[in-house]
This record gives structure tokens, sequence and C-alpha cells, in this order.
């Protein structure tokens, strides 16, 4: 349950009017800048790493590795030496393929060892320390083709670093990358080709005279490759999914029409009514006892409906929208807008989720009236949608991946 409610938080300001966080002055990425940003980090040293977002991973883990020797006489096994390091391992998704291909999906590492104490028969000449990452790679069912666990992920050209323990001390820096190979073009027909690597830092150390030294190994991450033809920013990529994605709406996030260079959209009308509805669900339209709505918790998200995946997600997708606006027409909506008003009618959970309107259509009536509208603002409305879009695809969030909204003071 711990692992599950993992989450990170992105706000929806960075996708103002659904543009790249690039073109609103931002970091489309903001990866972990550094080794100290990743100790600084209070997730970093668990079995999971640290999820700073979608695209940035770390992990650290501590290496005490002993030299032993044992002989017949005089008989027992002594300590010959130790060594002792901190070891760092920075992630980095990716937005698009290799070198701009759609079927050579990456992700690429930083490693850093730093070196407390290496003694006695670890500086002996001839020893090495070899630093590598293994990742055991696993494709989603359905994938075409006949893709092997090698091609779901592979070492790429940055295959680690092997060299004596007193230059690890000297420089303990290092790269790897991790590659995907698609069997197919990008394309609908051909679903999302998700791989999956399963990856692990391992420090392997050969000493003369000794036969067997144990490696070390550090936690094992997660990284997702994708192949998603509907994603309008970039049809391929690679993100760190063992955390559940969360898109923050601001109840201070006003409109200004009298902003420099252009009138500002805010989304407020929409954090009001989304923060009312998961605050307290049995007070929204459509009135209904014990109403429970997904998507403000990670132990109870939405899941991503894709209307261009496939003619039953476009289905349910439009099926969800006729249940808002047959429900928007009762008199009884809170908000309804009067004369000359320009007010849209909001729902959550959103059409684009499995959780939307309908989903007692499919899931069962348990579900019916599970879900809230509520006229409001409709510039600020659509500027919620906008940004939102941007969002599913600047994080990838994927057909079927769960997601939550948060709301911001």
């Amino acid at each position: 349950m711990a692992a599950w409610e993992r989450t990170y938080t992105v706000p929806s300001q960075r996708f103002n009017r659904g543009r790249k966080p690039e073109n609103n002055g931002q970091d489309p990425y903001e990866y972990i800048a550094d080794v100290d940003e990743c100790h600084d980090a209070d997730d970093s040293d668990n079995a999971s790493g640290w999820i700073k977002n979608r695209f940035s991973y770390c992990q650290e883990t501590l290496t005490v590795m002993p030299a032993i020797r044992c002989g017949l006489w005089p008989p027992g096994c002594y300590l010959q030496g130790t060594f002792i390091s901190t070891n760092t391992l920075i992630g980095r998704g990716q937005i698009g393929g290799l070198g701009d291909s759609t079927l050579t999906r990456f992700a690429e590492f930083d490693f850093n060892v730093d070196v407390f104490l290496s003694s006695g028969d670890f500086n002996k000449a001839g020893a090495k320390l070899e630093a590598k990452l293994e990742c055991e790679g696993d494709w989603d069912i359905g994938v075409p083709g006949s893709p092997t666990a090698e091609d779901a992920c592979q070492p790429g050209v940055y295959t680690g670093r092997s060299d004596s323990p007193s230059q690890w001390k000297y420089n303990g820096d290092t790269k790897f990358d991790l590659w995907s190979l698609a069997p197919r073009l990008p394309d609908v027909a051909n679903g999302d080709q998700i791989a999956t690597g399963l990856f692990t830092p391992v420090l392997k150390f050969t000493i003369p005279g000794y036969s067997q030294v144990i490696p070390s190994e550090g936690e094992q991450g997660e990284v997702r490759f994708d192949s998603a033809a509907y994603n309008v920013r970039a049809k391929v990529g690679s993100v760190f999914p063992d955390a559940t994605p969360a898109l923050r709406y601001d109840r201070s996030d006003t409109s200004d029409p009298s902003a420099p260079v252009e009138p500002y959209i805010g989304v407020a009308a929409v954090a009001d009514h989304i923060g009312d509805a998961l605050d307290d669900p049995s007070s929204t339209y459509p009135t209904k006892s014990e109403k429970r709505l997904a998507g403000g918790s990670a132990l109870n998200p939405m899941h991503r409906l894709v209307p261009g995946f496939g003619l039953n997600e476009q289905e349910r997708y439009d099926a969800n929208r006729s249940v808002v606006s047959s429900t928007c027409n009762n008199a009884a909506v809170p908000g309804r807008p009067t004369a000359g008003e320009q007010r849209d009618c909001d729902e959550f959970p959103f059409a684009s989720s499995y959780q939307g309107a309908a989903r007692y259509q499919y899931e069962g009536d348990a579900y019916r009236d599970d879900f809230s509208v509520r006229y409001i603002d409709s510039d600020e409305n659509q500027e919620a949608g906008r940004r939102l879009g941007s969002w599913y695809d600047n994080d990838r969030i994927l057909s079927h991946d769960p997601f939550i909204v948060v709301i911001g003071d």
C-alpha cells in the first residue's frame, strides 16, 4: 500500500494555454540536478528510490565489502581489507526516441561511487571494480511480432566502467544507458508497445588471489518504454512509472485579463469545483448518499481513457459525454448561467477517464451518479482542459494509466 501511495505532483501552470512547458519558459523534464539533490530527498535511500517526477529517478545505496582470506595454517579466516562506498544512481527518462528514432526508445543514467574507504587487498595491483547496470526486460501482453526480453531492455553505448578502487576514489563517475527496441513503428493498430525494464546497478570486484568475490547490488528500479501513436508531443519515450502522477489545480489561480503580454486565463473555478467535490462528494450534483469519487487519492485514482485508441474507447468516451450532457440539462445543477453569462457544465471525474460519468454502464450500477457537475466560467473550464491534455502528452499518461488531481490553495 505504501508503494501504491507514492505520487509526484505537477502544477498545471506549467501547461498554461495548453502549451509545452518550454514554450512557457519552463523545463519539460526538471531532472534531478546532482548527487546532492538526490541525497537530500527523503526517499532516495529506500527500496524503491526517489521519483521526483515522471522523468527523474534516483537511488542511494551503501556498499560495505570485506576481503576475507581463509587458510589451513594458521587455520581460520582473516580480514585482509575493506571497501566502503555510497553509490548514487540518477535516471533520466526521455521525450522522443534515440536520435529521433521512432523504434529505439532509451533512458540515460549517471552513476557515482563515492569511496569512503579502500584498504588492504582492495589496493593491491590488479584489483578492479566494475560498475554496470543490469536490466531485466519484459513486454506487455499484445505487443505485435515476437520481440525478445533483450529487445525490451538492453545496455546501450554506455555500458559502465572498470577501474582500480583508487581511481574510483579519484573520480567516482560513470554513465549508463538502456535501450528498448520496438518491433513496429508507432501506430494505433500496434498498441502502445510497452516494454518494462527492471534495472539494478551492480558493483563487481576482482582481487588477485581471490577466487570468489560476491558482487554488490543496489536497489531494483523500473523504467517503462512506450510507442504511443496518439501522443501529440512525441510518439515514443520513456518514464519511471513507479509513482502515481498528479496534476495540481490551484484555487488561487484566478484569471487576469489585464496581464502583460497576453490575458492570463486561470483555473480557479475548476479547482473550486473539484476541491469541493472531493472534500464532500455527497453535497454534489447529482445527489447520491455515500457517493465516492475517484481521482483524489493514489489508492482511488482515475485511469486515462484515450478516445482515439480504438472503437471501444471512443464509445466509452462518448458515453461519458452523453451522460454529462443529459445531466447538465437539469435545472438543479449548481451554478446555472443567468442571461448573458458564458458558463460551461464542468464534470469530475473527467470524461477522459474510465471513472467518468458513464462508468456504471460498463462496470455496474453501483457506480451510477458517482460524478459531479457544476456550471462554471467557460474560459477557465476550457483552460483546465487544455492544461490537462498537454500534461497527458508531456508526462506520457497513456491509455489506462492511473493519475490523480491535487487541489492547491
